[in-house]
């Protein structure tokens, strides 16, 4: 049985790796004040005591920092200069994101690219939104008269597996260095896997088997997957259904019409609800509904996650309120360490004419007790 000391033990170092991870993400960034003590209390669910703690702890790693006086508070430091030699830099490095306008996961992954090589005239080229021969024009300019050395290309930029080996297959023929980053795992990312391409990929079914067994030791039986995007629902489906353990549960989708987003609310409270029983977990879509709407539901019923409802969100490309993301279970993307692995291994292709290699980087089961 665990004493109150080991107790709370487990809660500051639980919550100090929550705050540790928001700002590796860039929740938190540098120069950011983090929401105060009573707050911190609040949102955790824990003692003074517990949150100074984690806050003690986080302040001698450096990461933050506590401010007294006028404007007192506890703020996010920048990262400490790397204790070795100046890594060599790249001429000029070229990251091609998931979209023409950015989504949250493209922010963390450059950064942690950028950082990884040192590359600082690095480009960071935008995909504009071109398909067919303007595609294929543009990818010709960047090859041929950008002056670049490298590519780092989101797999999320493909719009079809053809697309995707097109695109790589005329890379190759041109000897162009450049690794893939695949920053979800969807039907693409395990044909490259299976043909063992260079790249770095994420691996999203150890994270969804730690979420399947929480909910079948509640009891579970039955996963909704509730968002108003159709593909985003369907790849989350289609994770779980590769999952170890998935065959104890029904999967079912629940599609929501993204037109009508003043009604989500309503939505959530007429359809939504009704079919959270006690043998369902609910899987919320982080990229395409409003979570916090959910959240204020549950506040204005009273109901409780993981007593009264049975919940966790999927991340996609979301860049949700850090408080949202610190009160549910979720299923989250490293998205700077998958930049910062693809970073180097780009380096080390340009430098020392090195081969290629086949990274996965494991997604997180965070755990809030939700489920």
């Amino acid at each position: 049985m665990k004493t109150n000391s080991e107790s709370n033990n487990i809660k500051y170092r639980r919550i100090a790796a929550i705050l540790r991870e928001r700002i590796r993400r860039g929740i938190y960034r540098v120069g950011d004040k983090l929401p105060s003590y009573p707050q911190l209390c609040e949102l955790f669910e824990v003692s003074d005591m517990t949150i100074r703690q984690a806050i003690a702890l986080l302040a001698n790693e450096g990461l933050l920092r506590r401010e007294r006086g006028r404007g007192k508070g506890v703020y996010v430091n920048p990262p400490p200069p790397p204790e070795t030699e100046k890594a060599p830099l790249l001429r000029r490095l070229c990251i091609l994101p998931a979209a023409p306008t950015l989504r949250s996961d493209d922010p963390a992954i450059q950064q942690g690219a950028v950082q990884a090589v040192n590359a600082e005239e690095a480009g960071l080229v935008l995909m504009p939104a071109l398909s067919g021969a303007a595609r294929k024009s543009y990818l010709n300019h960047l090859i041929e008269s950008a002056g670049i050395d490298g590519f780092l290309i989101n797999g999320q930029i493909f719009a079809s597996g053809d697309e995707a080996f097109e695109i790589v297959n005329s890379f190759d023929a041109r000897h162009v260095r450049y690794v893939l980053i695949f920053s979800a795992e969807d039907a693409c990312s395990r044909d490259f896997l299976a043909r063992r391409h260079p790249g770095v990929y994420i691996d999203e079914q150890p994270a969804m088997a730690a979420a399947l067994k929480k909910a079948a030791a509640r009891g579970r039986s039955r996963l909704l997957f509730a968002g108003v995007d159709r593909y985003s629902v369907e790849r989350s489906l289609s994770v779980t259904r590769n999952t170890r353990g998935a065959a104890d549960f029904v999967l079912e989708p629940m599609l929501f019409d993204e037109l009508a987003a003043k009604s989500l609310f309503r939505e959530f409270e007429t359809r939504l609800l009704p079919e959270l029983d006690e043998r369902t977990t609910l899987v919320l879509e982080g990229s395409n509904l409003p979570l916090s709407y959910f959240d204020a539901l549950l506040n204005a019923r009273g109901l409780k996650p993981g007593r009264d409802v049975s919940v966790f969100y999927f991340e996609h490309y979301c860049n949700l309120d850090p408080l949202f993301g610190a009160r549910y279970s979720s299923v989250t993307r490293p998205y700077a360490e998958l930049g910062r692995a693809a970073g180097l291994m780009l380096q080390r292709m340009v430098l020392e004419n090195a081969p290629g290699e086949v990274l996965r980087i494991p997604a997180e089961f965070t755990d809030q007790g939700t489920i």
